[in-house]
């Protein structure tokens, strides 16, 4: 992989710019410091020599107070462009003459003041002194020029001195790195054609020489290797982090493909079942370190499979993502054993897997399972026909019932699951469940059984003489670490089992799953019974006020089992749903609730009472609900008043414009609504206020937590609100304390039901507390 890299070229310019650049810097420097050393002395001295010739031609002119003179000279000093002023002072610094040139004040001035002295014989006389002012600018000006000069030059001979290092450098240096680069990088990619030459005789050409010789010797090596990969009958494929990076010419024939379109794949895409097959080969990798030989289906580009051994080696132990795969076509070969195979794996009666080939296949199934995690299936199955148990058919007849047997068997499970002879009479059958949960694995597996019972029953209206029947014992594996044998061995036992139960009888293995579904199948067959006879009751719980006033009930149903006494719904309500039995469990209810309220009102006695009917989500999807509950209240000659539907937010979720039109065609015959459980499933606020209710019902486990809880008080205080706004009354369920009772009443809740006003009790009791006989608490 090429890597972002900079110039070396680009480092050696800098070197070479700074190298250049920093003795021009130096030189200009010092040139400058010296040059100005040397104006500065200049103009000491031509101040000082001016200054004392003025002085001395000033001394007469002075002596005699000649102004004409004093100015002359003056102006003959002024003539000096550097002189900026000069001024003649006598000894009481009084100016006697002065001129001056203000636009020549620039630059650095230096000033100096001399006496004017006349000598005497015996003493010398001061007349004054004479001042004068000089600027450098003139000098500066030269020494600017002289800079630029100095600069220029330096420069220049900085820049031809890179020009010719650097075209050196690029010459010697860069351009041949350059070549040495691209002729690594074409080695790189496997073309050794071309040569190296480099005629320079330095460093970089013995460089060049030596890369010639790997150059040679690479080619050689490589010519040497194609022409084995090119030869060898076998597929080559050169894998790299998942993806095949070569394959030799054998490779692309046997998968139809050129080089360019496998070097394209990933190795998990030349299998038939590529995410099995991977994942099975890298648990093998792992265990046998890097070396395999497995027989795997490949797929070819035309959509054919094809049978091979594939054989992987790893490249470095340390790199396991690097590896070589030798495929050897084995189609020939299988083709072959195929007849072999046959006659070892295969049953040649029913043409079925046998004993053999089907605990191979379970051991397959089983390691897959470690990946994948679904559940398997065992079955072993027993054909019991009288004739054949005595010995009265003859062979050829016999594996022609077999063969027939087989034919139904295979027929009644498709292609989902491997049915084998495993000796006799005896059959299996393996498979994967489409379900982890258990219950719904049993359920599968009832159904599977019972087909393959019945596919070898005999055809309605016809009477065989010697009927056979079918027992099955299933043992359904969830990942326990056994081998194939021992999972077989355990459906045979649960077959053992089913013999001692009767014929066409399935049994499971594991105690819990039988215990499980027998205790189902038995509730299924009594809750048909049930149905049928009529055996559900129904219970009643008031609905007070406050003060303990019955203004309604809460019915429930019961189921009054002939054997088992009375069995709470919710043990059987689950598996009547499950077997659609809740339509007409709920119609008999709603019709003993109906005779319950004509004898009440016929008595006088629930003028004012209004009784809660609980209706099932399945019961209520029914097209014809409304109109069959309807017309049950109208046989009975009560009121619709004296009938509350209570539904739970859950069955709302779904189909809500259905559920709304329903509770529409409800509320126009009269028939109230209550919202059961509230607040404990999905209905959304923006919905409540299109739902046509009457009334909202304080789910139990709100009121049980709420004298404790001050967040749960808050939310029932929500919902009462919440229904108030909406015009709804409110009632709370599971009121079970004098506490709870206060505490809903403070919040502004008017119906309790609940064990503190009085436990579920059958029609007579309610009939009792109706007549004033019993009172609630």
């Amino acid at each position: 992989m090429m890597t972002k890299t900079t110039s070396l070229g680009l480092y050696i310019a800098c070197a070479l710019l700074v190298a250049l650049s920093l003795p021009v810097v130096v030189a200009l420097t010092v040139l400058n410091s010296t040059r100005e050393q040397q104006i500065s002395l200049e103009m000491t001295a031509l101040i000082d020599e001016k200054s004392q010739t003025l002085a001395h031609s000033l001394v007469l002119p002075v002596w005699n107070l000649d102004q004409s003179a004093m100015t002359s000279l003056l102006q003959a000093s002024l003539l000096d462009t550097q002189v900026v002023s000069v001024d003649i002072r006598d000894p009481e610094e009084r100016t006697l003459a002065r001129l001056e040139e203000p636009l020549r004040r620039s630059g650095k001035l230096l000033t100096r003041t001399l006496p004017l002295t006349m000598p005497q014989q015996d003493r010398t006389v001061t007349l004054g002194s004479v001042q004068m002012v000089v600027s450098d600018t003139q000098l500066q000006r030269k020494l600017a020029s002289d800079k630029r000069l100095q600069t220029c030059v330096l420069v220049a001979q900085g820049v031809v001195a890179l020009l010719i290092i650097g075209v050196l450098v690029y010459r010697r240096i860069l351009a041949p790195i350059r070549k040495l680069t691209v002729a690594t990088a074409r080695i790189e990619r496997g073309h050794f054609d071309t040569r190296i030459a480099l005629p320079q005789r330095d460093e970089i050409g013995l460089l060049a020489h030596r890369m010639e010789a790997m150059q040679t010797s690479l080619k050689t090596l490589f010519d040497e290797q194609a022409a084995i990969l090119g030869n060898i009958p076998a597929g080559v494929l050169f894998v790299r982090n998942g993806r095949i990076a070569f394959a030799n010419d054998a490779a692309q024939s046997m998968l139809g493909m050129s080089d360019t379109g496998l070097t394209a794949l990933s190795s998990a895409q030349i299998f038939e079942e590529p995410v099995q097959q991977a994942a099975y080969l890298d648990s093998k990798l792992a265990h046998h370190h890097g070396r395999v030989g497995e027989i795997v289906m490949l797929r070819r580009a035309d959509g054919r499979t094809l049978p091979a051994e594939l054989r992987t080696s790893l490249i470095d132990p340390a790199r396991e993502q690097d590896q070589i795969w030798v495929l050897i076509d084995v189609s020939e070969r299988l083709e072959a054993e195929s007849s072999i195979a046959r006659l070892s794996f295969y049953d040649p009666v029913t043409q079925l897997p046998n004993r053999q080939l089907s605990l191979d296949r379970l051991r397959r199934a089983l390691i897959r399972q470690q990946s994948h995690g679904m559940p398997l299936i065992v079955f072993y199955m027993e054909i019991h026909r009288a004739d054949l148990s005595h010995g009265l058919v003859k062979a050829d007849d016999a594996d022609r019932f077999l063969g027939e047997c087989a034919r139904r068997m295979a027929a009644s499970v498709g292609n989902d699951y491997m049915l084998a002879r495993i000796d006799g009479e005896r059959f299996a059958l393996g498979g994967q469940l489409g379900s982890k949960e258990l219950a719904e694995g049993i359920k599968s597996c009832e159904a599977l059984a019972n087909r393959l019972i019945a596919a070898l029953a005999p055809p309605p209206g016809t009477l065989e003489t010697f009927p056979c029947s079918l027992n099955i014992g299933i043992n359904i594996l969830r990942g326990e670490v056994q081998s194939a044998e021992e999972a077989l061995m355990q459906a045979k036992l649960a077959m053992v089992q089913s013999l001692a139960a009767g014929r066409n009888v399935f049994r499971f293995f594991d105690p819990a799953m039988q215990a499980l579904a027998t205790q189902r199948s038995a509730l299924e067959v009594e809750l048909r019974a049930a149905v049928a006879q009529r055996q559900f009751v129904v219970h009643y719980q008031p609905q007070v006020t406050y003060d303990g006033d019955v203004v309604g009930a809460e019915a429930l149903v019961r189921w009054r089992h002939p054997a088992k006494g009375m069995v709470s719904p919710a043990l059987f309500i689950p598996v009547a749903e499950d077997m659609g039995l809740m339509e007409e469990i709920g119609h008999q209810v709603l019709e003993a609730i109906c005779s319950d309220l004509e004898a009440w009102q016929r008595e006088g006695l629930a003028q004012d009472v209004v009784i809660a009917v609980n209706v099932s989500a399945q019961e209520f999807k029914v097209d014809h609900f409304v109109a069959r509950f309807h017309e049950t209240i109208r046989q009975h000659r009560i009121s619709s008043r004296a009938v509350k539907v209570e539904l739970t937010e859950s069955m709302m979720i779904d189909s809500i414009d259905e559920v709304i039109e329903k509770m529409n065609d409800l509320k126009s015959r009269d028939v109230s609504i209550s919202l059961d459980d509230f607040g404990t499933g999905y209905s959304s606020l923006s919905y409540l206020g299109r739902f046509p209710i009457d009334q909202l019902k304080i789910d139990q486990s709100f009121v049980r937590q709420m004298p404790k809880d001050a967040a749960t008080a808050s939310i029932v205080r929500s919902i009462i609100m919440l229904g108030q706004s909406l015009g709804l009354s409110i009632i709370a369920e599971g009121v079970e304390t004098m506490e709870q009772r206060d505490q809903l009443h403070a919040l502004g809740c008017t119906l309790y039901q609940g064990f503190w006003y009085g436990r579920l009790m059958p029609g007579e009791q309610f009939t009792a507390l109706l007549e004033g006989r019993q009172r609630v608490a």
